[in-house]
C-alpha cells in the first residue's frame, strides 16, 4: 500500500471516529479528528462538510462557512456541503448566499425517480430556502417599530412594556429576579396612570372646579421612574392637565408667578406664619407646575432654553430648600427635597443639555451651558449617587424593587452615556480634522463610556442594544479590527430576545435603524471573510456602514 493510499486509510478512520463523537454530541473532539483527518486527506469534500457540521453545532459559522466553501469546491455537487454553506451563512445573515447555496444544494438531487433519502434531503433543502428566503424578506424590510416622538400618544393597547412587565411580575417575584427593566417601568406605570385617573375625576362645577390633588404627583412620579412611561390616550390629556395643575396649585396657594428669588423669599414668610403643611403643599404644587413646563418644553420640541431655565428654577429652590432645611424630616419639608427625587429631575435636566447642544437650530453659546458644564453634571451625576446609596435607616432605604433602578442605577447609565455622547462628537470631530491622536482619544473613551451605560442598565432594556451599538460606532470610527467589532455584533444580537420579551414593538425608530445598519454591516463583513477579502483583523472602518 502507497503512503498516499495509508493517509486516506488514516483519514477514513479519523472521519469515522469524529462521526461517532459528532452523533454522541461531542462536537468539539469531532472537530479535531476531521481536522487530523484534513492533514492526511485534504482534498476529501467530505471531511470538510463534516467539519463544518461540527463547527455548525458548536456555533462558529464563520468557519462553518469556510469549510463549506471548501467542500463544494472540491465537489460541486455535494448536496450536504451546500446545505451546510447555506445554514452557516444564513446564521451569518449573508441571505442572498445562503439563499443560493439551498438552490444548489437542490440541484445536486436528481429531477425524478428520487429515493427515501433523497426525498428526505429535498425536503429539508426546501425548507431551509423558505425558512431563508422568509427570514430575508423581514430583513430588507427591517424592523417595525412605533414613532420616535417623545411625547407618545399611543393607541388603546394591552401589549405595551408595562402590560408586559405587569404580566411577568408574579414569575419575578416567585423566581427573586431582580436584574430586569421589568420592575422600573411596571412600577412607572402604577404611579403614572394612577395620576391619570385621578386626572379624569377633576370637573367643573358651578362652584368652580372640583377633583383629585394627587394627580399631578402621581404623573410625575411615573415619570420620574421611568420616563418612557409617558403616554397620553385621548386628545384632550394636555388640556386636561393643564386643567388639573392650575387647579392643584390654586387650591394649594402655589405660586403662579414669580420666579426661584420669589419663591424662596415668600416661602420663608409664608413657613413662619402658616407653618410646614401649607407651605409644603404650596411649594410641592410649584415645583411640579415648574416641573411639567420644563419637560414639556423640551419633549414638545418647542424650546430646549425654556425647558432648561424650568430646570434650572426647580433645581435651584430644591438644592436650596435642601440645604437650608437639611436636618427638617421629610414628612414636614416634603418629599421634593429628598435626594431621590432631585437626582431624578438633574438627570432630566442633563439629557435636554445633551439634547440642545446637539441641535443645530439652537447655539451653544445661546445656552447657559457648554460641554465642559455637561461633562461636570455628568460625573456629578455618578459621585453624587454613588455616594448616597442608602444604608438601613435612611430615608430612601425603603425602596421598592423598581425604586432602586429609577433613583440609583439609570441615572449612573445615563451620566456615562452622556460621557460617551460628548466624547463621541469630539472624536468624530478630531477625525474629520485629521488629529488622529486626539481622535483615538476620545473615540476610545466614547467606547468604553457607552459599553458602561449598557452594562449599567438591565440586559432586557432596550437601551442594553441601543447604546452597546453607540459604542460600535465608536470602535468602527477608531478602526478596531472585525474580532471585537462582529463581536459586538454578537452581544447586541444575542439580547435581543430578552429585551423584545418586554419592550418589543415599543422601541424607537432609531433603535431599529441602529439594528438595521447592524444587518447590512454583518453581511459585508461576513460575506468578505468568506470570499478571503477580509480577515478578523481588517480594520472595522473599511467596510461601509450604508
Amino acid at each position: 500500500m502507497s503512503s498516499d493510499d495509508e493517509n486516506k486509510a488514516k483519514a477514513a478512520q479519523l472521519k469515522a471516529e469524529g462521526n461517532a463523537l459528532h452523533v454522541k454530541g461531542n462536537h468539539a473532539d469531532a472537530r479535531l479528528k476531521y481536522t487530523e483527518a484534513i492533514k492526511l486527506d485534504g482534498e476529501n469534500a467530505v471531511l470538510y462538510a463534516n467539519r463544518a457540521a461540527s463547527y455548525i453545532a458548536l456555533k462558529q459559522y464563520l468557519d462553518a462557512g469556510h469549510d463549506a466553501e471548501k467542500a463544494v469546491e472540491l465537489d460541486p455537487t455535494y448536496g450536504k456541503a451546500w446545505a451546510r454553506l447555506a445554514k452557516a451563512t444564513s446564521e451569518l445573515h449573508v441571505f442572498p448566499r445562503s439563499v443560493n447555496a439551498w438552490k444548489k444544494a437542490l440541484g445536486t438531487l436528481p429531477s425524478a425517480n428520487l429515493t427515501a433519502q433523497q426525498q428526505q434531503f429535498k425536503q429539508q433543502y426546501e425548507d431551509g430556502l423558505k425558512e431563508v428566503e422568509a427570514e430575508w424578506e423581514k430583513w430588507k424590510q427591517g424592523p417595525q417599530e412605533l414613532g420616535e416622538g417623545r411625547v407618545r400618544a399611543l393607541p388603546a393597547n394591552d401589549d405595551l412594556p408595562w402590560h408586559r412587565a405587569l404580566k411577568m411580575e408574579h414569575s419575578l417575584t416567585v423566581n427573586n429576579v431582580l436584574n430586569t427593566s421589568a420592575w422600573a417601568i411596571m412600577n412607572a406605570y402604577r404611579d403614572f396612570s394612577e395620576g391619570v385617573r385621578y386626572m379624569r375625576q377633576l370637573k367643573r362645577t358651578d362652584d368652580g372646579i372640583g377633583g383629585n390633588l394627587n394627580a399631578v404627583t402621581d404623573i410625575i412620579g411615573g415619570i420620574l421612574r421611568d420616563e418612557r412611561v409617558f403616554h397620553m390616550d385621548s386628545e384632550d390629556w394636555i388640556e386636561k392637565l393643564q386643567l388639573q395643575v392650575q387647579f392643584e396649585l390654586s387650591a394649594n396657594h402655589g405660586w403662579d408667578t414669580g420666579g426661584p428669588d420669589t419663591v424662596k423669599e415668600e416661602v420663608v414668610q409664608r413657613l413662619q406664619a402658616q407653618g410646614w403643611k401649607p407651605t409644603r403643599l404650596a411649594l410641592a404644587a410649584t415645583i411640579r407646575a415648574w416641573f411639567l413646563r420644563a419637560y414639556f418644553a423640551d419633549r414638545s420640541g418647542d424650546s430646549k432654553a425654556l425647558a432648561l431655565q424650568y430646570y434650572n428654577h426647580v433645581i435651584d429652590v430644591l438644592e436650596w430648600g435642601a440645604e437650608r432645611w437639611h436636618d427638617v424630616p421629610s414628612s414636614d419639608k416634603g418629599y421634593i427635597f429628598q435626594k431621590t427625587f432631585i437626582r431624578a429631575i438633574k438627570k432630566l435636566r442633563m439629557e435636554t443639555y445633551l439634547g440642545a447642544l446637539r441641535e443645530s437650530t439652537e447655539k451653544p453659546e445661546d445656552l447657559e451651558c457648554n460641554v465642559e458644564d455637561l461633562i461636570d453634571m455628568a460625573n456629578q451625576m455618578v459621585e453624587e449617587t454613588n455616594k448616597n446609596i442608602p444604608n438601613e435607616g435612611d430615608e430612601d432605604a425603603q425602596l421598592d424593587k423598581g425604586a432602586w433602578y429609577s433613583f440609583f442605577v439609570y441615572p449612573i447609565a445615563e451620566a456615562h452615556a452622556t460621557l460617551g455622547a460628548v466624547f463621541l462628537q469630539q472624536g468624530l470631530s478630531a477625525k474629520q480634522a485629521n488629529e488622529a491622536e486626539q481622535a483615538e482619544n476620545m473615540l476610545a473613551a466614547a467606547a468604553k463610556f457607552y459599553k458602561k451605560a449598557a452594562e449599567t442598565y438591565p440586559p432586557d432594556d432596550e437601551n442594553f442594544p441601543f447604546y452597546l451599538k453607540i459604542a460600535f460606532e465608536a470602535e468602527y470610527h477608531r478602526g478596531r479590527p472585525l474580532s471585537e467589532t462582529l463581536a459586538l455584533c454578537t452581544r447586541i444580537r444575542r439580547s435581543l430576545p430578552g429585551v423584545l420579551k418586554i419592550w418589543g414593538g415599543f422601541s424607537s425608530k432609531k433603535l431599529g435603524h441602529h439594528i438595521r445598519e447592524l444587518d447590512v454591516f454583518e453581511e459585508r463583513a461576513y460575506t468578505g471573510l468568506l470570499d478571503k477579502k477580509h480577515t478578523m483583523e481588517t480594520p472595522s472602518s473599511q467596510i461601509p456602514l450604508n
